[in-house]
């Protein structure tokens, strides 16, 4: 079978890429230089309450609103939405 200048069998140092004992690694520090695993796993209403309060204080700046109306605004956008009794392809079969 022919060999091909690609496809060599020899293998020189110098055509040989060298390649890092090791991947760099990536260090993350904590601005107080400890580290706990409560800020790094939030429960999710914890997760749920500081985006409603960041979204309330967007809303306030956005509208010029005072933050208790932005927070009320963002209580009624952000609630659980009430499931339909009828699916979207019924809709659209019905025609509505």
């Amino acid at each position: 079978m022919p060999t091909l200048p690609f496809n060599s069998t020899s293998s020189s140092p110098s055509s040989s890429p060298t390649l890092s004992p090791s991947p760099p690694a990536i260090v993350l520090h904590s601005a107080s230089g400890q580290t706990s695993k409560r800020e790094l796993y939030k429960s999710s209403e914890d997760k749920s309450a500081a985006y409603r309060q960041r979204y309330a204080q967007y809303l306030a700046s956005s509208f010029n609103m005072s933050l208790e109306a932005a927070r009320a605004e963002a209580d009624i956008q952000l609630a659980p939405r009430r499931s339909s009794g009828m699916s979207e392809s019924e809709m659209l079969r019905d025609g509505w």
